[in-house]
């Protein structure tokens, strides 16, 4: 096995391990159990208090950006491994955004005491899925080209015209380097070497910002509905909105408590 199969291989292992985590409900009621609350079922923890519920998911938000960024960073590194792995990556990340968002969605509904398998719930977590993949399509083009221009740059000692006219990627680095350093021409091989450093940090960045917001907009929806049931109020017509179509509507932003329920 290759070093590119091995890694993307590695990557799935964790992420089916992470997603075995988020997908089991008693996780969550453990975690009451320990705080002295008597909770068997997830029905029992419509019973606490939202403070309570709050938490447990008070943190969740900057772990899942942290766990992002090394994700991301493992895909960009991949990306840029030659072989199989070079334009398979971005096909893996995608994968593992879909099933980190969708687990990620999915432990938030069961923090609240929602049974996520539910019809009505399943739609709350595809609706968090579908916002989330708005962040993709910059990040998977920006990859490739930085994985196929390395590729195409890897080993030259100079430039060529079919190379600057191919690779526009590494044009542009290349302007940014020679005003960096203050010269008129920058050896080809020092512009390629910084292609997995694109690849990376634009994986990262991006990932970082995909999971923590779906983190942060399933904490919202949930905590709203929650008090929206307790309360025997509808949703606000904005959520509702974004429930109906959730990109044709801006993030829901930091203030939680101005969209939930009164």
């Amino acid at each position: 096995m290759g070093r590119g199969a091995a890694a993307a291989v590695a990557l799935l292992e964790w992420a089916t391990d992470v997603v075995g985590e988020l997908t089991d409900p008693e996780k969550v009621l453990e975690y009451h159990r320990r705080q002295g609350r008597d909770v068997r079922t997830l029905d029992d923890l419509k019973q606490l208090d939202l403070k309570e519920l709050d938490q447990f998911t008070r943190q969740m938000a900057l772990k899942w950006r942290s766990i992002g960024v090394g994700e991301g960073a493992a895909v960009g590194a991949l990306a840029t491994i030659p072989g199989p792995g070079t334009f398979a990556s971005p096909t893996v990340d995608t994968i593992l955004g879909q099933v980190l968002c969708s687990s990620i969605a999915t432990r938030y509904a069961y923090a609240y005491g929602f049974d996520a398998p539910d019809p009505d719930q399943k739609h709350l977590v595809e609706r968090m899925v579908v916002r989330a993949y708005k962040e993709q399509a910059p990040k998977v083009g920006t990859v490739r080209q930085a994985a196929k221009a390395y590729m195409a740059g890897k080993g030259r000692v100079r430039w060529s015209e079919k190379l600057r006219k191919d690779e526009r990627i590494l044009v542009a680095l290349e302007k940014l380097m020679n005003k960096f350093n203050g010269t008129s021409a920058t050896p080809v091989g020092n512009v390629v070497n910084k292609m997995p450093g694109i690849a990376i940090v634009t994986a990262a960045g991006l990932n970082q910002q995909m999971l923590g917001d779906v983190a942060k907009q399933a904490r919202h929806f949930a905590a709203t509905q929650r008090l929206a049931e307790k309360y025997d109020v509808p949703l606000p017509d904005r959520l509702r909105r974004i429930l109906a179509d959730p990109l044709n509507e801006p993030d829901p932003g930091d203030g939680d408590d101005e969209e939930r329920a009164p």
